[in-house]
């Protein structure tokens, strides 16, 4: 039940979570060790030329590949005595379509180091009653977050209170323009950009204070889903925007 369309009592009851009180110590350290910490896994990059090779594993390129063979014999029958054009353009046309997709992987590895470096180091979190800053990778789902102006936001999260708060979204909606927050209701289904009551990791309190309950965290969260995207190769998505 965690829709935005759900109440934050519905969703407390669902991760039983206090929202007086927080999670105590022990039930978050087992979310933890059952989720994994909140942050976006990283692997090694692979290397240029491997990526350069990996551009030819395509069905159009590997056919492409094959006219250059055709057409190399073809010129060699006829005896070799001309400049062979066919060749020439389609070699051209295959390294030029390997080059465009190298460039394009650099492009998404450099995205996808740019959302994790959207990340908070440290975050207010209330557990057992007690507010204290933590390291951000171990918040768990149903944690009660306290954000304030200026604060990296470090994990989605439902509104519970909110004063005057305003969160600037542009890493996911492109928006420049800080959203206005509230608990409230949303319209089940709602894009990332109609979600008035839910703040999102890689986002930033633009102006007042609130509290916030995990819903998720890590790849589960909307920019780990883009950065995860992202990682398989899959082109730049388009912002959500408003």
């Amino acid at each position: 039940m965690t829709d935005t369309a759900a109440t934050v009592a519905e969703l407390a009851d669902e991760y039983a979570t206090d929202l007086d009180r927080g999670l105590s110590s022990i039930d978050a350290a087992r979310r933890l060790e059952r989720d994994g910490p909140n942050e976006l896994a990283e692997s090694s990059p692979p290397s240029l030329a491997r990526r350069f090779v990996a551009q030819f594993d395509d069905p159009l390129v590997l056919l492409l590949l094959g006219a250059i063979v055709v057409s190399a014999l073809a010129w060699w029958v006829d005896g070799a005595d001309s400049t062979p054009v066919e060749v020439i353009v389609i070699v051209a046309i295959v390294l030029a379509n390997a080059i465009v997709g190298v460039w394009q992987e650099g492009r998404a590895l450099d995205a996808v180091a740019a959302l994790r470096a959207l990340s908070a180091p440290h975050c207010i979190v209330r557990r057992d009653g007690v507010e204290s800053r933590i390291t951000t990778r171990f918040l768990v789902v149903g944690d009660l977050v306290v954000l304030g102006e200026g604060d990296a936001v470090s994990a989605d999260a439902r509104v519970v209170e909110a004063w005057s708060l305003e969160v600037s979204e542009a890493p996911l909606t492109g928006e420049s323009i800080p959203v206005a927050k509230a608990p409230g209701f949303v319209e089940v289904g709602a894009p990332v950009a109609e979600r008035t009551n839910t703040v999102f990791s890689g986002t930033a309190v633009a102006r007042g204070r609130a509290l916030v309950l995990v819903t998720a965290t890590g790849e589960r969260t909307e920019i780990g889903r883009i950065a995860t995207l992202l990682s398989a190769g899959d082109s730049e998505p388009t912002p959500l925007r408003r």
